[in-house]
């Protein structure tokens, strides 16, 4: 049975889903030395989202038509091309991203039109951060 939680990690939201399983001697992890190994369970985190989820944004389905732009690494935005209103194509540069004392252009992987304009000149990003939103 899974489970999702939220979790708050230096100020940032991560939704995150939880399996319980039952594991033998060899792949049982320390926990509480009371217990029994048989008996022990152990949490395992299956999956983080690339994208910070709010609690004011809606989910993201493929029927809403609604694209997310994320930062592909941490870095510091140097320049926006595009601004919330624009119609933008694919491959289409959105923004430079400076990272690792290199400057990569992040382009557009969808057409469509910025609805909401996330990233700012000289903002630092981390690495599945959202930077734009398409509809």
């Amino acid at each position: 049975m899974q489970k999702k939680y939220k979790v708050s990690v230096n100020g940032k939201d991560y939704l995150v889903e939880v399996e319980e399983i039952v594991a033998n001697d060899t792949d049982v992890l320390e926990i509480n030395k009371e217990e029994t190994r048989s008996s022990k369970k152990v949490e395992k985190v299956v999956g983080i989202p690339k994208s910070n989820e709010t609690q004011k944004e809606k989910p993201i389905s493929k029927s809403s038509g609604r694209k997310e732009i994320i930062s592909p690494m941490a870095g510091t935005i140097l320049e926006v091309f595009v601004s919330e209103g624009d119609k933008i194509a694919k491959g289409q540069k959105v923004l430079i991203l400076e990272a690792m004392k290199m400057e990569h252009s992040i382009l557009s992987d969808f057409d469509g039109t910025v609805s909401v304009l996330k990233a700012k000149t000289g903002q630092n990003v981390d690495a599945g951060e959202v930077l734009a939103i398409l509809e």
